[in-house]
């Protein structure tokens, strides 16, 4: 990561979002390939009719990610229609069913992707 600007890094500025995205493929992951964070909001297919996203029955799931400051992958709880307060730098492969999910992205930076 690079970027600071004075006191404030690019990280604390992270919760204000100026890019994003949907994830339309997991199939090798997906990371910025300009290496910023971004968080996700996941939203059950099941609850969209007409543009309109209902209250889920379940709460979320759990997805295998790492964070920020983490060297490897591990599960963490995203809820459903919420955007996650984790600093993630990369999902794995396969780690969230996009048959039954829409799955977008967002970050406080430009993000590059493939």
């Amino acid at each position: 990561m690079s970027g600071e600007k004075g006191f404030v890094s690019d990280q604390m500025r992270s919760g204000r979002i100026v890019s994003h995205g949907q994830i339309t493929d997991l199939t090798n992951g997906f990371k910025p390939t300009n290496e910023v964070t971004f968080s996700i909001i996941v939203i059950p297919k099941a609850n969209i009719t007409a543009g309109v996203i209902s209250a889920p029955t379940d709460l979320g799931i759990m997805v295998s990610m790492a964070m920020y400051q983490d060297d490897g992958f591990s599960d963490y709880p995203v809820y459903f229609n919420t955007e996650t307060i984790a600093l993630i730098k990369e999902i794995e492969a396969d780690a969230i069913p996009l048959e039954t999910y829409d799955v977008y992205w967002a970050s406080g930076s430009k993000v590059e992707t493939t």
